[in-house]
């Protein structure tokens, strides 16, 4: 009788959780479908769209557990349900894991480069050097490079990279270049912002910008009925679309070859992406392999814990002589950043 008991029990409750897992594989399923038909089509005609769209990929994670699900229980409409997030998923995303490489080096120079905002509150020194040392890179851009990091890539990587300069800083203005080739300062292309250099390789000069874009846009507000409770209230584009349009601008203006690379604070499925992306290469976009998501790597964002980077905002871009061939993000080194690296062919 208790066996009966338990064993009726057990299935009602079997049924439940049948129930529940595809009543909530139905309600994602209308739900994802709705956010990527406005991610699509109407991006802009609200903040919270604008917003959600940044992080577009991460609302497909549920799929971990709904595939799964949808073979052990082999339910017709859960794996309909399934199978549509799926679809979506593939045609957003897809190519992105598909093996991409760019032209063979053969008839031009190697250059391999790395951009890398350090994080000015960054302690670690030994393990960001090291990091910096793994690259083999022949130049290297950094962003927040504060007073003593900069002192001991003098002390310790000097020999490594003869060429430096290097404006460091208490706060987050702090930037600096290394290099392998003769490097000397330029002037900014109609006033555009970032460290402006020209790189010596061989006869070739080629103009290497490091940048780190302002972050505006999020707006938040105290909730007067909840207390010290804050939410988003806005997510504006405007300003970081101004400076990718100024240095898209100063971009067309460089002649010969051009190598544009930092902190973007832009992800890349905002307008400030594809306004660069109309004119120069993305290294990682057209060369590298998944999704590439540099931040946050110290796996905080406010007050919320996550597993792993979330939105890609750190880039490696070229013009003109100078294309990539592969890309790759590494993200050891201490920073709440990724670094990427960019195997890059100069042309003659």
């Amino acid at each position: 009788m208790l066996k009966g008991n338990v064993a009726g029990l057990t299935r009602i409750i079997s049924r439940i959780a049948r129930w529940l897992v595809i009543a909530g594989a139905t309600l994602y399923c209308v739900g994802i479908v709705v956010l990527a038909n406005l991610w699509s089509f109407a991006a802009s005609a609200h903040w919270s769209i604008a917003f959600s769209n940044i992080f577009a990929a991460p609302f497909f994670l549920p799929l971990l557990f709904l595939v799964p699900a949808a073979l052990l229980l082999r339910s017709r409409w859960l794996s309909v349900v399934t199978a549509l997030p799926l679809v979506v998923f593939l045609l957003m995303f897809g190519t992105r894991f598909i093996p991409r490489a760019g032209p063979a080096a053969a008839g031009g120079t190697t250059l391999r480069v790395v951009t890398f905002n350090q994080l000015f509150r960054n302690t670690n020194i030994t393990s960001l050097l090291a990091a910096i040392r793994a690259q083999h890179a022949d130049v290297v851009a950094l962003q927040e490079l504060v007073p003593p990091v900069a002192e001991a890539i003098q002390g310790n990587l000097k020999t490594l990279y003869p060429y430096q300069i290097l404006k460091p800083s208490n706060s987050v203005g702090g930037v600096g270049l290394l290099s392998r080739h003769p490097l000397e300062p330029a002037d900014a292309v109609n006033g555009a912002a970032g460290q402006w250099a020209t790189l010596h390789l061989g006869e070739q000069r080629i103009t290497v910008v490091n940048v780190h874009v302002h972050f505006s846009g999020i707006s938040r507000i105290r909730s007067q009925r909840f207390g010290s409770l804050s939410y988003f209230r806005m997510y504006d584009t405007s300003g970081r679309l101004n400076q990718a349009n100024s240095l898209r601008q100063a971009a067309r203006a460089v002649g010969g070859g051009l190598i544009m690379m930092g902190d973007f604070n832009t992800g890349d499925r905002e307008p400030g992406h594809a306004v660069l992306a109309s004119e120069l290469h993305d290294a990682f976009g057209e060369t590298g392999r998944g999704f590439g998501f540099t931040f946050p790597n110290d796996k905080r964002m406010g007050p919320i814990t996550i597993p792993f980077p979330l939105v890609r905002i750190d880039y490696i871009w070229t013009r003109g002589s100078v294309v990539p061939v592969a890309a790759q993000v590494n993200c050891d080194g201490g920073s709440d950043h990724c670094l990427v690296a960019a195997d890059l062919r100069v042309e003659p």
